[in-house]
């Protein structure tokens, strides 16, 4: 994926020397669990996601440009056609980010930039995005990203072993381009 830079981020692959830093904010409890993962109990389930980013190559590191640290991750994934969007390119982006960092509004300014991204240069025609009803941070970033609400469902966490109730919203290429002129 290219490289996309935000006045305080920079979006990027991964690269293996991200293993410290992704461990960092993904042994947290809490965080993990926020997006249906359970929290990274050693540097030995970080580096198998690690390398899992490094090659499915879909996932941005978010990095932080005042400490070059990476603090969160955003994916770029395929999704199953909507039969109510019959159009060409899905994607559905989902993030997490270290728990010292809520509040910051550094999500939204990393969604913001993938959502341009996307419509104007990958030439998506639609991106979905999801949270668990529980999840009031992601939901935020949502909201200030300008998706609109879809719909509810059930996301199954196999890894927790736990259904969630799952809030679902869309953002049309028309819609991005009404709302970010």
């Amino acid at each position: 994926m290219k490289t996309l830079e935000t006045k305080r981020l920079i979006l990027r692959n991964w690269e293996e020397s991200d293993l410290n830093d992704l461990y960092e904010y993904a042994s947290v409890a809490g965080v993990g669990e926020m997006a249906g993962w359970v929290h990274h109990e050693n540097k030995e389930v970080s580096r198998k996601i690690l390398n899992g980013f490094v090659e499915e190559g879909d996932v941005y590191a978010v990095v932080l440009k005042e400490q070059n640290k990476v603090i969160g991750s955003l994916g770029v994934h395929d999704r199953t056609k909507d039969p109510n969007y019959i159009v060409n390119v899905q994607k559905e982006i989902g993030y997490v980010l270290s728990k010292s960092y809520w509040g910051m509004g550094l999500m939204a300014e990393a969604v913001r930039e993938v959502m341009k991204y996307a419509f104007n240069e990958l030439n998506i025609d639609v991106l979905w995005c999801a949270h668990f009803s529980i999840n009031l941070q992601s939901k935020r970033v949502i909201e200030k990203s300008g998706f609109k609400f879809y719909g509810d469902g059930i996301y199954e966490a196999k890894a927790l072993n736990k259904a969630f109730d799952d809030k679902i919203y869309i953002m049309t290429k028309e819609d991005y381009k009404m709302l970010y002129r």
